[in-house]
């Protein structure tokens, strides 16, 4: 596991688009953006959650897929 962690992150829908923005800010400064679109069924894919689960570790990991999907079940009712 690298030597940061997370102080906070975002996950919201992109206004116009079957997207999901996420954002994530490290306690050493840096920031990484993602946009994970998804289908109307609620199927999208994320492969970069295992980097992220590595970087961050598997609790960040789990808990940021968790968000994305309830909120990629909200927007596809």
């Amino acid at each position: 596991m690298a030597n940061y962690e997370v102080t906070s992150f975002t996950v919201s829908p992109v206004e116009g688009d079957a997207q999901i923005e996420v954002v994530i800010h490290a306690s050493d400064g840096n920031k990484w953006e993602y946009g994970i679109p998804y289908t109307p069924t609620g199927r999208y894919q994320f492969p970069e959650i295992d980097v992220l689960a590595m970087d961050f570790g598997d609790d960040f990991a789990q808990e940021l897929v968790d968000k994305i999907e309830e909120l990629v079940s909200k927007l596809t009712k």
